[in-house]
């Protein structure tokens, strides 16, 4: 099994037709919203198994990058220049214990 609480969201993580989106340098699960311009509806429980998902780390991800990196994150925030690799995936929360 993956990270990822059940094998059908995985499965549907990797069908490019299913519109969930997992950010794993937030720790976020959404759904895209194709009727309003590409935008996301994020999910706290699984739409198969029910389980509760992981909690976004979003708050903190973004408070290291304006207090302690003093970036100024780009739309895309992993392409911001001057980003760590860490930031650019799990590492971040993970090393950190979140």
């Amino acid at each position: 099994m993956d990270i990822h609480c059940c094998k059908l969201m995985v499965d549907f993580l990797n069908d490019p037709i299913v519109p969930i989106i997992y950010y794993p340098h937030l720790r976020e699960y959404n759904i895209l919203l194709k009727r309003r311009s590409g935008g996301l509806q994020g999910i706290d429980y699984c739409p198969w198994c029910g389980i509760k998902l992981p909690t976004s780390v979003r708050d903190e991800y973004f408070r290291i990058l304006f207090d302690e990196l003093h970036l100024e994150p780009e739309l895309k925030e992993t392409e911001t220049p001057g980003l760590p690799e860490e930031f650019k995936t799990d590492e971040w929360w993970k090393k950190r214990g979140l």
